[in-house]
Order: C-alpha cells, then sequence, then structure tokens
C-alpha cells in the first residue's frame, strides 16, 4: 500500500493547506524582519542613535610615549638632630668641714676638662636623595583615578552585510578602588535575543591605573577567546594563538582600555587637549599594539538622554592596515563615562553605541 492511499482525500487537502500556510507565515516573517534590520521607520531609534560623519585625521607625529608608572612618594625625611641642650647645673652641695681641710692643705691641681664628643648634627642636604645613577624615566606618567561603579545601556545603530539594524548594548562596570570588573554584551531581539557579541575584562586597580588580568570574547557562532595578562611570568599571551609579548605594566584590552581613558580624564584631565596624544599598548584576541588614541577636541552630541559635552578622542590605524578604527566621546560631566562609542572597519561596516541610560549605585 502506498503512502498516498493512507489519508484520504480530505485530510490530504488539509495537510497540503497547512504547508502552503506555514510557507506563507515565512515569508511574511522574512519580510517583517527585514523591514526591522532596516528600519527605515524606526523614528525613536534614529533620534537615540544617529550615525555621525568621520573625518580623516593625520597620524600623530610625535614619538610614541607608553605609560610609567606613577612615581612613589619620596621617603620620609629622617629628623635633624638638633644640639642637646645644656642641662642646668645642680645646685653646689654644702661642703664638709674635712672637705674644706683637705682642699686648704692640698696644693690645687686642676686638670683641664675633658673635651667634650662633637654633637651630631645631620644637614637637610646630606638627607636629600642621591642620585643612584640609573636612566631617568622614559615615557608619560598619569594621574589616574577611575570612575565609579555603574551601569550603562546603549541604544545600538549598525550596518553589515549591506543590512542596517537597530540593537542594545549594555556595559556593566564594578570597581571598589582595587579590583574592577567589565562586563559588555550587544544584542538585538527578533523573536528572542540574538546576541551578537559578549564580553569580560578583570583585574587590579594599580599604579598604572587599570591593570587588566584576563580579558575573555565571545562573538556570535565562534567560541570564545582568552587573553591574559600574565603577572608571574611577566608576559601577554593568547588563547587564539602562540603570539607573546613581553607584559611591562600599562597593557589594556580592548574593553579596560576605554575605562583607562575615563580614569586618566577625571585624574588628569590635562592630558585632554585638542592635538595631544595618549599611547597604550592594547591586546586584541590574537595579537596586540601600540594605540595612538588622539584627542580630537571638546564637542557637543545629541543622545536620547539630551544634549552632552563631550572629548573626542579617536584610533585611526595605520593606511593600509586592516584594524578597526575606534571613536570614543567621553562626557566628563558624567563622570567621563563612555556617551558614545563607534568601530569602523575598513570596509564601511560600523557599530555604533550612544548612551541611552545611566544607573549608579
Amino acid at each position: 500500500m502506498t503512502e498516498a492511499t493512507t489519508f484520504p482525500p480530505t485530510r490530504r487537502r488539509r495537510i497540503a493547506a497547512l504547508i502552503l500556510l506555514t510557507i506563507v507565515l515565512h515569508v511574511l516573517v522574512i519580510h517583517w524582519g527585514k523591514d526591522y534590520f532596516n528600519a527605515a521607520n524606526a523614528d525613536e531609534r534614529a533620534t537615540s542613535s544617529v550615525s555621525v560623519t568621520l573625518r580623516q585625521l593625520d597620524l600623530p607625529s610625535q614619538p610614541v610615549s607608553l605609560p610609567v608608572a606613577a612615581a612613589p612618594k619620596s621617603p620620609t625625611l629622617p629628623k635633624l638632630l638638633k644640639p642637646a641642650r645644656p642641662r642646668s647645673p645642680a645646685p653646689p652641695a654644702s661642703p664638709s668641714s674635712d672637705a674644706v681641710a683637705a682642699v686648704d692643705a692640698t696644693p690645687a691641681t686642676v686638670s683641664p676638662p675633658a673635651p667634650e664628643p662633637p654633637q651630631t648634627v645631620v644637614a637637610a642636604e646630606s638627607a636629600a636623595p642621591k642620585d643612584d645613577g640609573l636612566p631617568p624615566v622614559q615615557g608619560t606618567q598619569y594621574h589616574i583615578d577611575p570612575p565609579p561603579s555603574a551601569a550603562l545601556e546603549y541604544d545600538v545603530l549598525a550596518f553589515s552585510d549591506n543590512l542596517t539594524w537597530h540593537g542594545t548594548s549594555t556595559l556593566d562596570w564594578k570597581t571598589d578602588g582595587n579590583r574592577y570588573t567589565v562586563d559588555g554584551e550587544v544584542y538585538t531581539r527578533l523573536f528572542a535575543k540574538i546576541a551578537f557579541l559578549n564580553f569580560t575584562s578583570s583585574g587590579d586597580i594599580g599604579t598604572f591605573g587599570v591593570e587588566p588580568e584576563l580579558y575573555t570574547e565571545k562573538k556570535r557562532n565562534r567560541p570564545a577567546t582568552n587573553t591574559h595578562f600574565n603577572r608571574e611570568r611577566n608576559v601577554v599571551s593568547f588563547s587564539a594563538s602562540t603570539t607573546t609579548y613581553p607584559r611591562a605594566g600599562g597593557e589594556q584590552d580592548r574593553a579596560s582600555l576605554i575605562w583607562q581613558l575615563a580614569a586618566i580624564g577625571r585624574g588628569d584631565s590635562a592630558k585632554f587637549t585638542p592635538g595631544a596624544v595618549i599611547d597604550l599598548f592594547v591586546a586584541g584576541v590574537r595579537d596586540g599594539e601600540v594605540w595612538r588614541m588622539q584627542v580630537v577636541g571638546h564637542e557637543e552630541i545629541r543622545l536620547v538622554t539630551g544634549v552632552a559635552q563631550v572629548w573626542h578622542v579617536v584610533r585611526q590605524p595605520r593606511p593600509g592596515s586592516y584594524e578597526q578604527r575606534l571613536d570614543i566621546w567621553l562626557e566628563p560631566g558624567r563622570q567621563w563615562y563612555p556617551a558614545r562609542l563607534r568601530f569602523t572597519e575598513t570596509n564601511g561596516d560600523y557599530l555604533e553605541l550612544s548612551l541611552s541610560r545611566l544607573k549608579t549605585p
């Protein structure tokens, strides 16, 4: 008996109608999804995530100057030894009659007094630190003041694979002054939450500022990668490659970099002047290199939360490089939190995050 004869004609028609209806629904979903990703009529999203026009900058001409540890506090100078105050002489005792007689009977032989030992006085000049013969410190010292903990939410505007789509991003920055963690996510929602990027950075707050120990990144449909900043072996290494770099201090990952710049802004705002450069070694997921963060200037941008006065900082890759450009807008009026971030690929694809909500403890 064939399969066609197992169902009566009426039931076969119902099954065919159900299959046809399923196909139509899938077509409608695809069409709706395309409209959602293109979001041509999404006025609310368009006002909160407005794409910006970026201009090409001249690459910095000044020599690279990586961070060096903050200068240690000067050791406490020893207290100066002052001459001892002479004690008041004790009142003379009343001589006895025998003593008086002895003095009268014995010729007076006076021995010269023994010289007093010289009193030690340490001069201020001798207590000052001496030249230890070491070469002068090469690099730039920064006063660091990391911002307080906060939960930030961003509206996302992205262009990739010839599609424009909207989504959401979160950044959770937590610190107790000694340790820090950054947890980030970029996602969108269709019928369910679709995560495109998850990342975590953790480490210490030390003499260099934000000092990462581990950076983990997970992109959609790709395995997670780990970047290690090993302090025992003083080496930066990667789970996705065999490349290693010596760890000298001051190195950053792709997430901690943003918070290190905010910490410099809060603690050393004089470093933010138009044309200034902040050099940082940044480790990615497979390798690392020096990122020259150029201070473009002070700007005004519009967010869904209102107008923000910000400092615009840019990492512009070398000509011919396939590395992405990174634009950061830091808002001094709100603890130097990142108000906008934009990652631009060489092919024109971009991911832009605009702050829409800020929550502090």
